[in-house]
């Protein structure tokens, strides 16, 4: 099957670009897209009569919604352990309470009253970040914190984005 190939080298590309800055938080906004996807993987003969998540399960093809937010969780682990040049606490505040939940990287919610505020980066990959169990936060280098992270969300990588409520 080369239209996995030809898609994740030629069209996904396009279609992740600046997720963290832009990242589509509206649900017709993130169904379109995924759409495009769900389109290409109609495309080949052999999964076609198949539904969507087996289509991409048979194509090794995580979701579009999972990479958007596996990408949040990688920008996060880089801000936080300096692989990136920018400044933490320009972006993050870190929980200083000595609570025996969670992991020691855990983050400070910041108050959001709109909708769009909730939705930037700085605020949105927050809950997923502090719901990481430490294994998968205190991996020493970045391949083994993704190893560890889609191992930890295995039952999340084909799962799009829900459609609406009818």
């Amino acid at each position: 099957m080369t239209l996995p190939i030809l898609f994740k080298t030629l069209v996904r590309p396009l279609l992740e670009y600046g997720n963290i800055v832009w990242g589509p938080f509206n649900r017709a906004d993130q169904l379109l897209i995924e759409r495009v996807q769900r389109r290409a993987t109609k495309l080949v003969q052999e999964v076609r009569h198949l539904p969507y998540q087996e289509r991409l399960k048979s194509m090794k093809l995580p979701s579009l919604h999972y990479r958007r937010r596996r990408g949040d969780m990688i920008a996060v682990y880089n801000v936080l352990h300096g692989r990136l040049d920018l400044n933490p606490e320009e972006l993050f505040n870190q929980v200083t309470t000595r609570d025996t939940r969670g992991h020691s990287w855990r983050l400070a919610k910041p108050h959001a009253v709109t909708r769009i505020r909730r939705n930037v980066f700085a605020v949105r990959v927050i809950n997923d970040w502090n719901s990481l169990p430490s294994s998968v936060v205190d991996a020493d280098s970045l391949n083994s914190f993704k190893n560890r992270l889609d191992t930890h969300w295995r039952h999340l990588h084909f799962t799009p984005p829900l459609p609406y409520e009818q």
